[in-house]
């Protein structure tokens, strides 16, 4: 019988050893993040209500708040572009991230992993502007989005740019039914991350770095 309770004790303990190792792991595993946050589901929950609930009762104050948290946050960055630009940048996240029921310091934040907020930001792949993206698919979108398309120069226009990667953004959630993977279809492309999934792998990279902007952006109003 002693044995017995000693194997008992001994099978909790390990029990309890292994649930305490997997409850710190997603702190450890996202370099920073609290667990609670961790969860994709989490995220977008975040990003798709936290603010917006708000934002569609029209409350001005709460607005014109985020309009200026926003101005704030891009003139830390060395955008390129006059001053006079910097309050209809923000008007324009914001805009863009109604039309989608997106947190704006969202959009924010994809815009800082893509460009550090930089117009005139060029990758070493071709991407250009604010959020990146490859002359060949903002053709492409701006068909889609029925925008005007002038070549590059309109990947250069901030308007522009945050038009198409909002609307590319939002159409890669609609296709892969996850804001973690639209992040990640957004920086590798959707056909490479098809291959990479059909293959076993889910990069995360590109989108906890994403989730750990919007978590700085998020923590002031906490």
């Amino acid at each position: 019988m002693k044995h017995a309770m000693k194997f008992s004790s001994l099978f909790t303990s390990l029990i309890a050893v292994f649930m305490v190792a997997n409850l710190e792991k997603p702190y450890n595993y996202f370099q920073g993040l609290p667990s609670h946050q961790v969860s994709w589901f989490t995220w977008e929950e975040q990003v798709f209500n936290r603010s917006l609930k708000k934002l569609q009762k029209h409350e001005p104050l709460y607005e014109m708040n985020l309009n200026n948290q926003i101005i704030q946050l891009i003139s830390v960055y060395k955008t390129g572009l006059k001053k006079d630009h910097l309050e209809s940048l923000s008007k324009q996240i914001i805009h863009e991230s109604k039309k989608y029921n997106y947190d704006p310091l969202f959009l924010a934040s994809v815009i800082i992993t893509e460009s550090s907020f930089n117009n005139w930001a060029r990758s070493n792949k071709g991407a250009l502007g604010l959020m990146q993206i490859r002359p060949a698919t903002g053709k492409e979108l701006a068909s889609e989005a029925q925008l005007r398309w002038k070549g590059k120069p309109t990947l250069f226009d901030p308007k522009s740019n945050i038009a198409l990667g909002a609307y590319y953004l939002n159409k890669l959630v609609l296709r892969f039914g996850d804001l973690g993977l639209a992040l990640e279809a957004y920086n590798h492309g959707p056909s490479r991350l098809q291959r990479y999934l059909k293959n076993g792998y889910r990069p995360k990279r590109y989108s906890q770095r994403v989730f750990r902007h919007y978590s700085g952006l998020k923590s002031p109003s906490r």
